[in-house]
């Protein structure tokens, strides 16, 4: 369900995040997002090695404190690169574990600071976000890469 992998430029792309004007901030799939700073992606050694096998995107994601994205499936990509700036260590990423029901087992992806994660977005999944808000890089991949599933990023990680 979850890949991961570590990341050199985490902590100065919050900062980037922390410092961008209200104006540059947009709506994105019910997150407010800012897209992130290209010199920054070409400093980390994971995304300048991912950049010359796939075509993507990428944003920083913010969550107001108090909110929660129910539960979904991603409409428009097979498998997100996530990766938690910055919260107050409550939030909540969870898939189901199983199938859906009235109850139903559930797992938690538990971030760690700095770190990608690679997770099958057609799996359902929810965020619940507590007292702060919650900053997370995002990759999207385009065109041809745009159907990229949860298995082949896996073996470009391994790659």
């Amino acid at each position: 369900m979850v890949a991961s992998v570590g990341s050199l430029v985490a902590k100065d792309l919050l900062k980037y995040a922390l410092e961008a004007p209200p104006q540059a901030w947009v709506k994105y799939y019910n997150f407010e997002a800012i897209p992130a700073h290209p010199d920054l992606l070409r400093r980390d050694p994971f995304i300048s090695y991912l950049s010359k096998k796939r075509k993507f995107h990428a944003g920083i994601l913010r969550m107001p404190p108090n909110t929660c994205y129910n539960w979904h499936v991603d409409t428009d990509r097979h498998v997100g690169l996530n990766m938690l700036l910055a919260d107050d260590n409550k939030s909540r990423c969870l898939f189901i574990d199983g199938e859906p029901g009235v109850v139903f087992n559930t797992k938690e992806l538990k971030y760690q600071p700095g770190t990608y994660y690679a997770f099958n977005t057609k799996k359902p999944h929810m965020v619940l976000n507590t007292t702060q808000p919650r900053y997370l890089f995002s990759l999207e991949f385009l065109a041809e890469d745009s159907g990229l599933t949860f298995d082949e990023l896996c073996t470009d990680i391994k790659g």
